[in-house]
C-alpha cells in the first residue's frame, strides 16, 4: 500500500498556491457567463445578476453590453448606470468601443463588459477585449464577462473541423482558467433553433444563414458538450487547488513535464493547442523548444510567420518557450527533455516516410523513458509551396571562372601530374567555392569540372564520349563526394556564425552580470546596462524608474524619443507588469517595446527598446535575451535598494 506521505503535496505546492492567493487578493474577481452558442442568453443573465446586485446596494456600472436590438434585453439595461463609449472613426466606419480610463477612473465595485473575445478598433490601448477587463482586475474592479466556447484558442482547430468556420477572435485559456467563477448559460439547441427562427436572436435575413452556416443541430450538440466539459474542468480544477491547499491527500503531478517540439510548419498552430489540451487535462507545466539550424537560414518569410504565431501562441498559453541553436533537433531535444525532467514529448506526426529516420522516430530512439505523441495537423487549404530562392549568377561566374582557372593549370602540367592528381586539382576549387560561396555554386563545380576533365585529360581527348565504363563511375563519386563536401562546409559556415553570434551574446550578458554585481550607485547600472545592450543589438534604450505613482526616464540614449506619450506606455507597464509597445497586443502603434525590469517577487522600473526593424530584431530568440538584460537589471537596483 502506498503510503500516505507519498500523496502529500510538495512544500512548493504549497508556496505557489499562497503567492496565488496573495495576488488574489488585490485582484478584482471575474465572472464569466458562459454559453455554447450566440442566443443562449449569457448577456440577458449577467445583466439579471447584475440588477440583483444593484437592489443590493452594490456599486455597478455598465462598460460595455452588446444588445443585438433584443428588447428583452435591452429592457434590462434600463435603470444602470452606462459609462459612455468611445467612438472612432475606422475606414468611414464608426466603432464604439468600451472607455476603458473613464471605468478606471470611476472605479465601480462591478463592471459589466460583454462579449470578452473582442477585437478592439484600431490604435486602442489593447489589441483585445480580455486585455482590458484584465487591466480593470489588476485595479481591484470585479469584472461580469460573457464568453462562448468557440472563443477559446485551444478549441480553436476543433472547433473549425467541426463547424467549418475558422473564428479569428480568441482568449488565450489561461486568461479563461483565471475566472473566480464560470456560471454556464445552457439551452437546447431545440429552444436556439426556436429563437432563431422568432427573430430573437438575429435579423430573420441573418437568422437563415446562421442556420445554414453554424447553427446546424449536429454543430449545436458537439458545441454544448464541449461547454459542459470545459465548465466541469473548471470544478474539478478549483476542487484540486482546494485539495492542496488543505494538504488533502491525492494524486499530485508535480513532477510531469510536457515537452512541445516546434517547427516552421503551417501546422505549428494546431499542435500548440493539442499540446496545451494535454497540459491542462494532466494538470501540467509545459515547454515549447524551438532548435534553429543551419536550415533556419533558409526559410522564407512565410515559414518564419508561421514560427513566430507559434512561439508567440505558445507563451500566451503558458508555455516555458525555449529556444536553442544546434545542428541535429533530435538531440537537442532529448537533451532539452533530460535536462527538465520531461516526462512526455508531443511532436507533430511525419507526413511522409522515406528510406531515412524520421525525427520523431529519432526522438524515441534517444528517449526510451519519455512517453512520445504524435498529432497529425489537418489542413485547411491549399499550402504554397516554398519558392525557389535564386543565388547570385555572380557565384556561379565565379565557381566557372574558378574551375576554368584550374584547368588551365592542370592541362599545362598533365605530363607531370598525372591523371590522379589531376583529379584532386579539380577537386580543389570545388572544395573552396563549398567553403565561400555555398551549396548550389559547389555542384555547380562539381560537374563543370567533371566535362571539362573529361574534355581534356581523358581518351578520346576533346571529346565528351566516355570509353571506360570506369571512368563514368569515377565521374559520378566525384560529383557525390562534391556534393557531401559542399554540405559539410555549408553546416561549418553557420555553425560557425552560430558559435560567433552565441558566443559574442554570452560574453556581453557575463560582462553586463558581473559588471551590475560591482557596481556602486545607479548611474553606473544605467550606464552598463545601455552599454552592453547595445553591443548586442543595435538600438535606442531608456531606463524608467517609478517617481511618485508615475515613472520618470532615469538615462536614455541620445536618440530615444521621450514625449508624454512614450511615458504613458511606460507608465502602465509599470502599473500592469506587462509588456507592452510595439510587437505587443497592448499599444502596438508606439515608437518603442516596453519590458517590466522584474526581480522574483517585485517589479522595479521599465526598460524601453527602439528597433530600426522591429519585425526581425524582436524574435523570440531575441525577446528572451532582453528579458534577461531586463531582469539582470532588476536584480542590480533591488541589491543596491533603491525601493
Amino acid at each position: 500500500m502506498m503510503n500516505s506521505d507519498d500523496k502529500r503535496p510538495e512544500p512548493e505546492s504549497l508556496l505557489e498556491i499562497a503567492q496565488q492567493e496573495e495576488t488574489a487578493k488585490k485582484r478584482g474577481k471575474l465572472t464569466i457567463y458562459f454559453g455554447a452558442a450566440p442566443g443562449v442568453g449569457k448577456t440577458y443573465s449577467m445583466l439579471s445578476d447584475a440588477r440583483m446586485r444593484k437592489n443590493e446596494g452594490i456599486d455597478i456600472v455598465v462598460g460595455y453590453v452588446e444588445t443585438h436590438g433584443r428588447a428583452e434585453t435591452e429592457t434590462l439595461v434600463e435603470g444602470l448606470e452606462i459609462i459612455p463609449l468611445i467612438v472612432t472613426d475606422y475606414k468611414s466606419v464608426k466603432l464604439s468601443e468600451m472607455d476603458l480610463e473613464s471605468v478606471l477612473k470611476r472605479r465601480p465595485r462591478i463592471v459589466l463588459v460583454d462579449e470578452l473575445a473582442h477585437t478592439n478598433a484600431p490604435n486602442s490601448r489593447h489589441a483585445k477585449r480580455y486585455q482590458d477587463v484584465e487591466e480593470i482586475l489588476n485595479t481591484g474592479i470585479d469584472v461580469y464577462s460573457t464568453l462562448n466556447v468557440q472563443h477559446l484558442e485551444s478549441l480553436n482547430d476543433t472547433i473549425f473541423r467541426i463547424t467549418g468556420i475558422r473564428v479569428s477572435e480568441t482568449i488565450p485559456d489561461t486568461f479563461f482558467q483565471l475566472a473566480d467563477e464560470i456560471k454556464l448559460v445552457d439551452l437546447t439547441f431545440e429552444e436556439l433553433l426556436k429563437r432563431l427562427k422568432e427573430g430573437k436572436v438575429y435579423a430573420k435575413d441573418m437568422a437563415e444563414n446562421a442556420v445554414r452556416r453554424f447553427f446546424k443541430p449536429g454543430n449545436l450538440l458537439a458545441l454544448r458538450e464541449m461547454s459542459l466539459r470545459l465548465v466541469a474542468g473548471s470544478v474539478d480544477d478549483k476542487m484540486l487547488q482546494y485539495m492542496r491547499v488543505h494538504a488533502i491527500a491525492g494524486p499530485w503531478s508535480v513532477t510531469e513535464r510536457i515537452l512541445l517540439g516546434i517547427l516552421a510548419s503551417p501546422y505549428a498552430e494546431q499542435l500548440v493547442r493539442s499540446a496545451f489540451r494535454i497540459a491542462s487535462e494532466l494538470n501540467i507545466e509545459w515547454i515549447a523548444i524551438y532548435v534553429e539550424t543551419a536550415k533556419h537560414a533558409q526559410l522564407s518569410d512565410k515559414e518564419l510567420e508561421w514560427l513566430k504565431n507559434a512561439m508567440d501562441l505558445a507563451e500566451k498559453l503558458g508555455a516555458s518557450v525555449v529556444w536553442v541553436k544546434g545542428d541535429d533537433i533530435a538531440e537537442e531535444i532529448a537533451r532539452c527533455a533530460q535536462s527538465h525532467n520531461v516526462t512526455k514529448i508531443v511532436m507533430g506526426k511525419p507526413r511522409h516516410f522515406g528510406l531515412f529516420p524520421s525525427l520523431a522516430r529519432q526522438i524515441m530512439v534517444r528517449t526510451q523513458d519519455i512517453d512520445v505523441f504524435l498529432f497529425a495537423g489537418k489542413s485547411e487549404k491549399h499550402i504554397p509551396r516554398k519558392k525557389i530562392e535564386l543565388v547570385s549568377p555572380l557565384n556561379y561566374v565565379i565557381s566557372a571562372a574558378a574551375v576554368i582557372l584550374g584547368s588551365l593549370f592542370g592541362f599545362l602540367l598533365r605530363d607531370i601530374l598525372g591523371q590522379i592528381n589531376l583529379l584532386f586539382l579539380m577537386l580543389l576549387p570545388v572544395v573552396l567555392i563549398a567553403i565561400f560561396l555555398g551549396r548550389g555554386a559547389s555542384i555547380f563545380a562539381a560537374v563543370l569540372s567533371v566535362l571539362i576533365f573529361d574534355f581534356l585529360f581523358i581518351p578520346p581527348y576533346f571529346s565528351f564520349a566516355v570509353s571506360d565504363l570506369r571512368y563514368f563511375l569515377s565521374y559520378l563519386l566525384f560529383i557525390a563526394f562534391a556534393f557531401v563536401i559542399s554540405n559539410l562546409a555549408s553546416n561549418l559556415q553557420y555553425k560557425v556564425q552560430q558559435l560567433q553570434q552565441s558566443e559574442s551574446r554570452n560574453t556581453t550578458l557575463y560582462e553586463l552580470s558581473r559588471d551590475l554585481v560591482t557596481s556602486q550607485n545607479m548611474d553606473q547600472v544605467f550606464h552598463m546596462m545601455i552599454h552592453h545592450t547595445r553591443q548586442i543589438f543595435p538600438c535606442e534604450m531608456a531606463i524608467f524608474l517609478p517617481d511618485n505613482g508615475q515613472v520618470s526616464v532615469r538615462a536614455s540614449t541620445d536618440g530615444f524619443q521621450i514625449n508624454p506619450k512614450e511615458l504613458g506606455i511606460a507608465t502602465w507597464v509599470w502599473h500592469n507588469g506587462e509588456p507592452a509597445g510595439i510587437g505587443t497586443d497592448t499599444l502596438p502603434e508606439a515608437w518603442a517595446y516596453y519590458l517590466p525590469m522584474k526581480t522574483t517577487d517585485t517589479l522595479k522600473g521599465v526598460v524601453g527598446f527602439h528597433f530600426d526593424n522591429p519585425g526581425q530584431s524582436l524574435t523570440p530568440e531575441n525577446k528572451i535575451v532582453i528579458d534577461t538584460i531586463a531582469r539582470l537589471g532588476a536584480l542590480a537596483i533591488e541589491r543596491i535598494g533603491w525601493i
